[in-house]
């Protein structure tokens, strides 16, 4: 029917309905397929896949460094409570689990290369873990012949039957066996392991007892490795046991030529006797040799004096004590602060002086480090192998080479040598009544060479004299040296290692190290009025400037006081005559006479008297 004019027709309800079904589907198609690509990749990322086992033991989601941790400590624990029966003649023999080893490597191998597919199957890999699971045996050796199956053997066969053999003296003597009723041990091995492997696996597999079949067959060759092992003595050198101070005898080596012996008893006929020798080996060092030359000669010794105070000789003679008689075997090392620490006063140590940044502070132990000093110097005499040394900060001056210092500091900063000889080596030390410090090595010289360290001086500086001000010190005084700053030139030196043998001859001269000390100055207090008396320069505290002699204010001396004139006595008047004279010539009128006492001549004034010069101190 034709469509009206001017009118749409209606939409088409099924039309659109399919569509939207269609895209519906594919949405949830692509939605699976991205979580089937999801799986996948969450399928290969290194682990076994879930409800994975090997040897009974679940290791899905472990790595394989985590399935192998995991197997180690379990696998062996279930062997040992596992136990394989077999029967010969009618009687049943058991076998113990605990006397197999599981071949680990080779199932997590194994479990590995049938889960790696490829990247589009893991994921249905995956799925299908989590249905059944995957299932993966362990292989078990049984290494040595199982004490139950030697047992079978003895009571089933003819005793003639088996080869039997025994040490004598140095021989390693077999008796063959002859043709008669025996059973395959090899085949009943290769059962019992088989066993073993599948009741790993599934801890519920029947356990029936194997049979053993005994037949008439030649004497079966022995098994060679089993007989080297009971057989065979590793050689081991006399030693020292330290604890008991007691030689522990050496041992002499023992081993089979097993081709040699194979091929021996092959050509012996049946019955026969077939003794084939024993290798053997002495050790380095026997016991005999160990007792001649043990602590027989002086691999090196020195002394030094010690300065005091009593602390600080006591805090020497308690470490000395400490370390003296220490024992070290060939390749053992020695450590000072394992020996003389800790440096505490609950350990006994006093306090007594160190030098810290230039001064002189009491410290808990002080003193300690001339003796790892003294040992340090002893052990380049003896040659042996320094491990770790740290110098001082100073030159302490006490060590007769300069930088052969070893400082120590708690448990952070150590000494450490090694005994790199063949034999024990002892070491002794102790301060006599002089208060000076000897250390000797005690071990055997099996090469006759010894060190003579020495030192080259590089560049030298000489300390100066520091001048602080201080209030407190009067005026006028002499600049006051303080007591706790040491002096002290810095150097730089190298230190070298002289090897010379028992001729004197120089073998070898080796460079060791080179080290710098630093300067240690001393430190005077001076009044900072006196700056300019003594030639300070108070921005360096060094004495640079010229001495300036301070000018003293003179103390005037007072005039005397003058004595005053006498007063003048005038003269009597002069009596006239009675009788008139003629005109009177006018008598002048006497000049009066005053006395006068003499004017005392003024004194001067005095003349100042300079204060006397005082020259500057002289250099401390």
């Amino acid at each position: 029917m034709a469509q009206a004019a001017g009118k749409r027709a209606a939409p088409d309800s099924k039309s659109s309905g399919g569509k939207i079904a269609l895209i519906a589907g594919l949405a949830i198609v692509a939605v699976l397929i991205a979580g089937y690509l999801i799986l996948c990749a969450v399928a290969g990322s290194g682990t076994f896949l879930p409800n994975t086992r090997i040897a009974g033991v679940d290791v899905g989601g472990c790595t394989p460094e985590e399935a192998a941790s995991k197997l180690e400590t379990q696998v062996p624990q279930r062997l040992s409570q596992l136990s394989a029966t077999f029967t010969c003649d009618g009687k049943t023999y058991a076998v113990s689990g605990s006397a197999a080893k599981p071949q680990l490597e080779q199932a997590i191998a194994q479990a590995q290369q049938e889960q790696n597919g490829s990247f589009f199957t893991r994921g249905g890999q995956y799925l299908a873990s989590l249905v059944g699971g995957s299932s993966y045996p362990a292989q078990v050796s049984l290494t040595e012949t199982p004490e139950a199956v030697t047992q079978a053997v003895e009571e089933c066969a003819d005793p003639n039957a088996q080869t039997t053999w025994e040490v004598v003296d140095n021989q390693l003597v077999f008796h063959k066996g002859v043709t008669g009723r025996t059973i395959d041990t090899a085949a009943l091995t290769t059962a019992l392991e088989e066993r073993f492997s599948s009741l790993l696996s599934s801890a519920t597999e029947a356990n029936t007892p194997i049979e053993t079949q005994v037949t008439t067959a030649p004497p079966a060759s022995p098994n060679f490795e089993e007989i080297q092992s009971p057989v065979s003595v590793n050689a081991a050198d006399a030693y020292l046991d330290k604890s008991t101070k007691e030689i522990v005898p050496s041992v002499t080596g023992v081993s089979l030529d097993t081709a040699a012996a194979k091929a021996a008893l092959d050509s012996a006929a049946e019955g026969a006797d077939v003794s084939v020798p024993l290798t053997l080996t002495e050790p380095n060092i026997t016991t005999a040799k160990l007792e001649a030359n043990l602590f027989k000669d002086v691999l090196g010794s020195g002394t030094t004096v010690c300065a005091g105070p009593s602390n600080r000789w006591y805090n020497i003679d308690l470490a000395a004590g400490r370390v003296n008689g220490t024992i070290l075997l060939p390749g053992e090392v020695f450590s000072y602060n394992d020996l003389a620490g800790p440096y505490t006063k609950s350990s006994g140590y006093k306090d007594a002086g160190t030098y810290q940044n230039g001064q002189s502070i009491d410290a808990t132990a002080g003193g300690i480090c001339q003796l790892s000093s003294t040992i340090y110097w002893v052990t380049l005499k003896a040659n042996l192998e320094i491990v770790e040394r740290s110098k001082h900060a100073f030159n302490g001056g006490y060590m007769p080479v300069i930088g052969t210092d070893a400082t120590v500091w708690s448990n952070q900063i150590d000494f450490k040598f090694k005994n790199n000889t063949e034999y024990p080596i002892k070491v002794v030390s102790y301060q006599d009544s002089s208060h000076k410090l000897h250390v000797t090595i005690y071990g055997t010289d099996t090469t006759g060479i010894h060190g003579e360290p020495y030192s080259v001086v590089v560049s030298t500086t000489p300390y100066k004299n520091t001048y602080k001000p201080n209030a407190s010190i009067p005026v006028g005084t002499q600049p006051q040296r303080d007591p706790n700053y040491s002096r002290y030139n810095g150097v730089t030196v190298d230190v070298y290692q002289k090897l010379v043998d028992k001729s004197g001859n120089t073998v070898d001269t080796i460079f060791l190290y080179r080290n710098s000390y630093k300067s240690s100055d001393a430190v005077y207090y001076y009044n900072p009025a006196d700056a300019a008396r003594w030639g300070i320069d108070p921005s360096t505290g060094l004495k640079t400037l010229t001495p300036v002699e301070p000018t003293p204010s003179p103390t005037p001396t007072p005039s005397p006081t003058p004595t005053p004139a006498a007063t003048p006595t005038p003269a009597a008047t002069a009596t006239p005559v009675a009788t008139p004279a003629p005109t009177p010539t006018p008598t002048p009128t006497p000049t009066p006479v005053i006395s006068l006492s003499p004017q005392a001549t003024p004194t001067p004034a005095a003349t100042a008297t300079p204060e006397a010069v005082i020259s500057p101190a002289p250099a401390a």
